[in-house]
């Protein structure tokens, strides 16, 4: 019997893009309302919660010299608003899509994309012309300066990333160096968009910056395309670097359908930053040399914002663990899911890395769950599936095996150029640790998506320990993925470390750490599930998967998703995640109840 049904499971609502000014803290609270995703800007003044707008359609708060200013935003537009008290909402200009705005004392800026005739033919000479979440690069994002009307002041065939300003320096993040990798550098502009100097020296991945009010400009990076390194806090034009956590980034999923991006920023000559250090991350305050934790919360920091003279900053903050979805800090806690009460799991270290383990029952089935990536982590926080999955009679174990963020450069450089085996291993070993520790039967099934889909289809291509398998968002085949995916043609050859895919020795090695190299071996039932708008695990890698098992005469099912990408289990449409859910359970049930 069913105990908590999908429509249950994706009510939660979630907390983001927090800002503070003075006495002011505002902040986006999101939610699923019937078939769409619905958002809310709510503001925090003398410890009382209100909500600011209504139109459920509002993110991307700001607020400034007693102004508010937010993206109000449809499937057509998304429009920037200004709301003074006790007036009615402004527009200042209207565009496609809103990447970010800049209120600042030399005007407002706008980072959007320019909508496009999608029916017209499309012709590229790119390698890179299609994206996960964008589809065919018809056009990228550009930089304008809002006068009484937008006007273009920075653009070109790359995508303008970020600005940031400290009112006397205008500081912005492009990949016009490196537009095809998707690495960026930073730029110092004037405010007409005329380039002033080259901030960083070769193009890297930039996952945040911020500049003080004195100039000093701090990035969190790393200086190459590795996926593997380890990332440190630079001060380019100083030519320092350092080390804050385990990473100084915060690499952890979720499947949380509002997780604001990297975030880092200057409060004075004190820069706050999250970091993150094994399944958790935290706010850290750098003030020269010294690096100092500021939150001690178990769990992953969503979102902060700080402000108010040195001494006595005012830090605001979002975060998540697994008993709460969605906290928000502004002095006192607010928890928006009081009627949530999740389980937390028992977590054991072991062989550097983590294991998490929700105990149902020791006679229960055990679901084994394996992350993306492979660099990335599980954290210690709330997933919506492994709640449902836990209410509905399911142990639950997830692993941080080689090659996950967090544990350090060593650790996290285990599984490059071995694909599927050292991280196998310790699977196999935390669930052998689980049955002898928690006297779980021995009854399991393995899911996972991306890089957790594409274990999937290794394990089930090299062992038969499992009762079934979900495989999402897979790799099947590493070779045919080079030339469709936006990513392969440099993701598979440096994880595999290959230098030139299409070589003899390229072709074996790719063909080797094929799941689909190994198809004769499978005697486990599987269900393929995919969005039909994925370019990073494109279709196809599913579709070679799944015909191969049923010309082989193994149970499988494949189920596709219109309009999802990549994302389609984290922020995909509601609809279908809630079918997914529910044909996951079933597809469980079936093969490890029945």
């Amino acid at each position: 019997m069913k105990i908590m049904d999908a429509e249950k499971a994706y009510s939660i609502r979630l907390a983001g893009e927090i800002v503070t000014e003075g006495d002011k803290t505002f902040f986006t609270e999101k939610y699923i309302k019937g078939t769409k995703y619905s958002s809310n800007i709510y503001s925090i003044v003398s410890k009382n919660i209100m909500q600011v707008t209504n139109g459920g359609a509002e993110k991307m708060p700001f607020y400034k010299d007693g102004v508010l200013y937010y993206i109000k935003y449809s499937e057509e537009t998304e429009t920037l608003m200004k709301l003074k008290s006790l007036s009615e909402p402004e527009i200042i200009c209207t565009f496609y899509k809103i990447k970010k705005y800049l209120i600042s004392e030399h005007g407002i800026f706008v980072i959007a994309l320019e909508k496009t005739d999608d029916s017209k033919p499309f012709a590229t000479t790119r390698i890179k012309y299609r994206f996960n979440g964008r589809g065919l690069l018809r056009s990228k994002y550009s930089l304008y300066a809002v006068d009484k009307a937008p006007h273009k002041i920075y653009s070109g065939d790359f995508d303008v990333e970020d600005i940031q300003c400290n009112n006397s320096r205008f500081i912005i993040q492009t990949t016009e160096e490196s537009d095809d990798d998707g690495m960026s550098n930073l730029y110092e502009i004037n405010k007409d968009g005329n380039k002033i100097k080259k901030i960083t020296g070769k193009p890297g991945v930039i996952h945040g910056y911020s500049i003080s009010d004195k100039g000093r400009i701090a990035v969190s990076m790393h200086e190459n395309l590795n996926p593997w390194e380890v990332n440190r806090i630079a001060y380019p034009e100083e030519g320092k670097y350092l080390l804050v956590g385990k990473d100084s980034n915060d690499s952890i999923l979720t499947d949380l359908f509002f997780t604001p991006s990297y975030k880092m920023k200057y409060n004075g000559d004190v820069l706050y930053a999250i970091a993150q250090e094994g399944s958790s991350s935290s706010i850290y305050a750098i003030e020269g040399e010294k690096v100092t934790k500021r939150t001690e919360v178990r769990g992953k920091l969503i979102d902060f914002d700080v402000a108010g003279v040195s001494g006595k900053e005012k830090i605001s903050y979002i975060y998540s663990t697994p008993e709460h979805p969605s906290m928000v800090v502004n002095g006192d806690s607010y928890n928006i899911n009081e009627e949530v009460a999740g389980i937390a799991p028992y977590v054991e270290g072991m062989d550097n890395g983590e294991y998490f383990f929700m105990l149902k029952d020791p006679a229960a089935p055990t679901l084994v769950f394996i992350h993306g990536g492979p660099q990335t982590a599980y954290g210690y926080l709330y997933y919506i599936e492994f709640q449902y999955f836990y209410q509905n009679g399911y142990n639950i174990l997830y692993t941080n095996p080689p090659g996950s963020t967090g544990y350090g450069q060593p650790y996290e450089e285990e599984c490059v150029g071995d694909w599927g085996n050292k991280d196998f291993e310790y699977i196999k070993k935390a669930m052998k640790s689980v049955m002898e520790k928690y006297k779980v039967v021995d009854n399991f099934a393995v899911t996972g998506g991306s890089y957790g889909g594409f274990m999937t289809n290794w394990i089930v291509t090299h062992s038969n320990i499992f009762k079934c398998g979900i495989s999402e968002r897979s790799i099947s085949n590493m070779l045919s993925m080079v030339g469709t995916s936006d990513i392969g043609y440099w993701f598979n050859t440096l994880q595999l470390k290959i230098t030139d895919p299409y070589s003899a020795e390229g072709i074996k090695k790719l063909m080797e750490y094929s799941p689909i190299s190994y198809i004769k071996n499978v005697k486990t039932p599987v269900m393929l599930i995919t969005g039909e708008e994925d370019y990073r695990c494109p279709i196809e890698q599913a579709e070679q998967f799944y015909v191969a098992l049923k010309l082989n005469n193994v149970d499988a099912e494949l189920v596709r998703y219109p309009g999802d990408n990549h994302e389609h289990a984290r922020s995909g449409v509601p609809e279908n995640m809630k079918d997914r859910l529910t044909r996951k359970l079933a597809w469980f049930d079936k093969y490890l109840k029945n």
